[in-house]
C-alpha cells in the first residue's frame, strides 16, 4: 500500500494522545462513584458555564451552577454499564469542555494491559506492561477507546470503553506509586449540546482477553444498532499487489506481466496501488503535488481502462483501485475546486491538530496559516467532492472495488475560515456515508477495503474487508495486528497485509508466510515473483489451493488464540475441519478445540522443527499422523493412538504441515 512509506507517520497519529492540552477555567470535582461490581470510578466534568461543586440530591443524581448530572448503573453479566446524563436548566446549551472518566486497580498478578490501539511489533501482544505508562488517541477515524487489563495468562481483571465511537479521546494507562494501575478515559473535543450523554463500560469478568474484548465490541454494535456494509463475493478473492517492491513506478509492462503471473499462481484479486492514478514519485509530494486526480497518466498507462476490464473479464480478477479520498495536492486538476474545503491550522494555536502537521503533509499558506493536504471533513464542499470523485471513477474505470488508505490522517482540529456545519465526529462520519452511497450506487457487489487504524468500530459500517497494518518482511506483527483486530470485526471479513519476503528467501520461510496469511483471513501477497527461484510460485499456488479448497471453514471458522498471552498461536475451528496455528509451543501442548472435527491442520511456525499438541477433548482411537512439506505434499505418514491424555509429539520441519484424521471412528471403549 502507499502507506507502507509513513508506517511511523502512522505510529505518530496513534500515539500522541499525551501531547493534547485543554485549557482550565475552573478546578473541576471529581466525583467518586463505587460501581455494583466492587469497583470504583472517578468521573471529571468540567462545563462552560462552569460549575463550582456538586451536590449530592439523590442516589446518583448531583445538581449544581444548574445543571442536573444523573449516573444511572445498569448491571451487566460480567461488569456494569454507567449512564451518565447532563442537562441545564431549560434545556439551555452547554458545552461540555473535559469529560473524564478513571478506574483505579490494585491487583498483584496484574501484568499488562491490551488494548486496540498499537502496533503489535517486537512480539508483544500486548499495548504496554503494568509497569509502563501509555497514552493513546483515539477517534473516529483511528482506534478504539478500549483497554483490558490481564495477567500473565491474558485473563482479564479489569477491562473498560466507552459506548460512543465517535468521540475524540485520550486512553492512557500509568502504574501509581502504591503498586496500583490506573486507566482513563478522557475526551478531547469540546462537545456542545443541550443534553450530553456517555455510557461507560466496566468488565470484571476473569476471563480470557480475546472473549472479554469480543463481548465488549458486540455491545457497541448493538447499542449504536451497526448495520453492515453487504459483504461481496470478491472480499473473499485473495489479492496480490506490487507495491512492496515496485512502488508508484508503474507500467503497462508491469501489471500485464504481474497480472497474468498472478492469475497463474491463483489469486483471484489484484490492487493497483498508488501509482495507476499518477506520476512516479508523487505520493511522496503530498500536498507539494498532484494527488487527488485519480485518472491515469495517457503517456504512462495508455489504455490503462482497456486493461482493467481484461483483467475483469478474461482473468476474472477482483480489480482493485487505490485511493487517499481526502488527499489533494496543489498540483491536482482537483486543488482549485476543493482548495476552500482544506484543513488550515492557525499557527498562533500550539494545540496539537490530529493529523500530521510537518512537511509536506502541511504547508506554510499566508502569513497566518499552515494548509494539510486534507479536505474537511466538516465542510459540505468535501463531501461533494466525495461524491463526484466517486461517481466519475467508478464510471471511468468500472473497479470491482476501493482500498481507502489515509483516513487516520484526516486532522480532528480545523482552524479554517470556511464554515463549519458539523463538530469533527459528525462531519467525518457524514463523509464516509456520502463514499458508501456513491460506491454502492456505481459498482454492483463493490469490495471496500480499510486498513488498520481506521479500521474500527465506527468506520465498520463504510467498508466490508478489513486488512492489517503494513508488515513488509514481518509475518508476525501482520498476524498479531490482525489478531487485535479478530474480536471487533463481526460483520466485516477479515483481511490480511500482503506479505512480502526477500527474492531470496528459503522454502521454510517462504512457507511460513504463505501460511500465516492463509490462517489469518483472506490472503494477500506482495512478493516479487519475477525475481524469485519458481519454488516461491509453486509454494504460494499451494497455500491459496489450499485456502480455496478450505475457505468457508478457514473465513467462517472460530477463531480463537490460546498459548502463551504474549505471542499467543490460535485456532480456527468448524464443525468439520481445524486449523491450528502454532508459533510459540510449551509442554503440554494444549490445543483447545470445542469439538470433533474430522481432519486437524498443524502448521509449525514456530523456531523448532518439532510439534507438540495435547488435545484434551479427542476421542481415543487410532490417527493417520501425515507430515506435509512447504508445497503441501506428502513427506511422511505413520498412524498412531491418540486420547486426550496422550500428547502427540513429531519431528516436523519448520513451515511444514501436520495432518490429523481418525482412521475409523473413534474407540470410546
Amino acid at each position: 500500500m502507499a502507506a507502507r512509506l509513513l508506517r511511523s507517520w502512522i505510529a505518530l497519529v496513534i500515539g500522541v494522545g499525551c501531547g493534547v492540552v485543554l485549557h482550565s477555567r475552573v478546578p473541576p470535582q471529581v466525583l467518586a462513584v463505587r460501581l455494583e461490581n466492587g469497583m470504583f470510578m472517578g468521573l471529571t466534568i468540567q462545563l462552560s458555564p462552569p460549575v463550582e461543586a456538586w451536590d449530592l440530591a439523590g442516589q446518583g443524581e448531583y445538581l449544581g451552577g444548574g445543571y442536573r448530572l444523573t449516573i444511572e448503573e445498569q448491571t451487566a453479566t460480567s461488569g456494569s454499564l454507567a449512564k451518565v446524563s447532563l442537562v441545564r436548566e431549560g434545556q439551555q446549551r452547554f458545552t461540555v469542555e473535559r469529560f473524564r472518566a478513571e478506574w483505579e486497580i490494585a491487583d498483584p498478578e496484574l501484568y499488562a494491559i491490551w488494548t486496540y490501539n498499537h502496533v503489535p511489533n517486537r512480539l508483544r501482544n500486548y499495548r504496554a506492561l503494568a509497569t509502563e505508562s501509555f497514552a493513546d488517541l483515539t477517534a473516529p477515524n483511528s482506534g478504539i477507546p478500549f483497554a483490558t487489563a490481564v495477567d500473565r495468562g491474558g485473563i482479564n481483571r479489569l477491562a473498560v470503553g466507552l459506548k460512543n465511537q465517535h468521540r475524540v479521546v485520550n486512553l492512557r494507562g500509568e502504574p501509581l506509586e502504591s503498586g496500583g494501575y490506573r486507566l482513563s478515559l478522557e475526551t478531547r473535543l469540546p462537545v456542545d449540546s443541550n443534553k450530553f450523554e456517555e455510557i461507560l463500560y466496566a468488565d470484571t469478568a476473569p476471563q480470557d482477553w480475546f472473549s472479554v474484548t469480543r463481548r465488549y465490541a458486540d455491545w457497541v454494535d448493538e447499542e449504536l444498532t451497526y448495520e453492515p456494509f453487504p459483504v461481496a463475493p470478491g472480499c473473499y478473492s485473495p489479492m496480490y499487489d506490487v507495491w512492496y517492491w515496485a512502488f508508484d513506478d508503474t507500467s503497462p509492462e508491469l501489471y500485464w506481466t504481474t497480472l497474468a503471473r498472478a492469475s497463474q499462481i491463483g489469486f483471484k484479486a489484484y490492487l493497483f496501488d498508488a501509482g495507476w492514478e499518477s506520476e512516479t514519485g508523487e505520493l511522496s509530494k503530498w500536498l507539494e503535488g498532484s494527488i487527488g486526480d485519480y485518472a491515469h497518466p495517457e503517456h504512462k498507462l495508455p489504455g490503462f481502462p482497456e486493461l482493467l476490464q481484461f483483467a475483469k473479464n478474461n482473468l476474472r480478477m477482483n480489480t482493485v483501485l487505490w485511493m487517499s479520498p481526502y488527499a489533494v495536492g496543489r498540483e491536482s486538476t482537483s486543488y482549485p475546486r476543493t482548495r476552500r474545503s482544506h484543513v488550515l491550522f492557525d499557527r498562533r494555536n500550539p494545540e496539537f491538530n490530529g493529523g500530521l502537521e510537518m512537511a509536506p503533509m502541511t504547508l506554510q499558506l499566508g502569513r497566518r496559516y499552515d494548509e494539510n493536504v486534507n479536505l474537511c471533513p466538516r465542510h459540505s464542499g468535501t463531501r461533494e467532492h466525495l461524491k463526484s470523485l466517486f461517481e466519475r471513477v467508478s464510471n471511468d474505470y468500472r473497479p470491482s472495488g476501493y482500498w481507502l488508505d489515509f483516513q487516520e490522517t484526516v486532522p480532528f482540529l480545523c482552524e479554517s475560515f470556511h464554515e463549519h456545519q458539523h463538530d469533527f465526529s459528525d462531519g467525518f462520519n457524514l463523509s464516509q456515508k456520502q463514499i458508501k452511497q456513491a460506491v454502492i450506487s456505481t459498482i454492483e457487489y463493490p469490495t471496500v477495503e480499510l486498513r488498520f487504524p481506521v479500521a474500527n468500530l465506527n468506520n465498520k459500517p463504510y467498508g466490508n474487508i478489513w486488512q492489517s497494518i503494513d508488515s513488509p518482511g514481518d509475518f508476525d506483527t501482520m498476524r498479531l495486528c490482525s489478531m487485535m483486530m479478530r474480536p471487533f470485526s463481526r460483520g466485516v471479513v477479515m483481511g490480511t497485509d500482503e506479505m512480502y519476503w526477500p527474492p531470496g528467501a528459503n522454502a521454510a520461510t517462504v512457507s511460513k508466510f504463505a501460511a500465516t496469511t492463509v490462517l489469518s483471513g483472506v490472503p494477500a501477497i506482495g512478493a516479487n515473483f519475477g525475481a524469485a527461484p519458481k519454488f516461491h510460485s509453486r509454494i504460494v499456488r499451494a497455500w491459496l489451493q489450499f485456502y480455496q479448497a478450505n475457505r468457508g471453514a478457514l473465513t467462517d471458522g472460530e477463531f480463537l488464540p490460546f498459548g502463551d498471552f504474549e505471542l499467543p498461536n490460535h485456532r480456527i475451528e468448524s464443525p468439520d475441519a481445524a486449523f491450528v496455528y502454532l508459533r510459540k509451543v510449551k509442554a503440554p501442548g494444549e490445543v483447545p478445540l470445542d469439538g470433533h472435527p474430522s481432519v486437524i491442520y498443524l502448521v509449525n511456525c514456530t523456531d523448532s522443527d518439532e510439534i507438540l499438541a495435547l488435545f484434551p477433548k479427542l476421542e481415543p482411537g487410532a490417527y493417520d499422523i501425515v507430515v506435509l512439506n512447504e508445497f503441501l505434499q506428502l513427506r511422511s505418514r505413520r498412524i498412531v493412538h491418540l486420547d486426550a491424555q496422550t500428547p502427540l509429539h513429531e519431528n516436523v520441519a519448520r513451515g511444514n504441515t501436520l495432518r490429523v484424521t481418525p482412521l475409523l471412528a473413534p474407540d470410546k471403549s
